[in-house]
């Protein structure tokens, strides 16, 4: 239920982000430090131990929604928010008193998507299903 929680945040904190900034031109820090505001004020009410883990890993999302278009469209942000939500629900903890791990798992999953979709044998493939 925990990952399926983290997973779901991901995806959505990653998509908000980059349709601000690519729909509603608001700049990629204003996009993440508004969808991230929102976010949290309409959790914060919630009484659950698990909010405040939601609310790292949505505002951990956001940094993959802030990938130019140009580099990875809707679909691969997409797949690049749920390897972030599983290296965020996996590795995180791992990294405990280490700073920049949202920052470094969002390079990460969108680092390893992108790769995918340029370098492989299977590029043509990749690049029609992941655009």
């Amino acid at each position: 239920m925990t990952l399926l929680a983290v997973l779901l945040v991901s995806i959505f904190g990653a998509e908000i982000t980059f349709w601000l900034i690519h729909k509603k031109r608001l700049s990629t820090v204003r996009a993440s430090s508004l969808a991230t505001l929102v976010f949290c004020l309409l959790t914060m009410s919630l009484a659950s131990p698990l909010i405040l883990t939601l609310q790292a890993g949505f505002f951990g999302a956001t940094f993959v929604g802030m990938t130019d278009k140009s580099r990875m469209g809707w679909k691969r942000v997409f797949i690049a928010s749920l390897v972030f939500g599983l290296i965020f629900y996996f590795l995180i903890p791992l990294a405990n008193g280490i700073g920049g791990g949202l920052g470094a798992a969002a390079f990460v999953a969108c680092s390893i998507i992108h790769l995918l979709g340029q370098y492989l044998p299977w590029q043509k493939i990749t690049h029609h299903y992941l655009r």
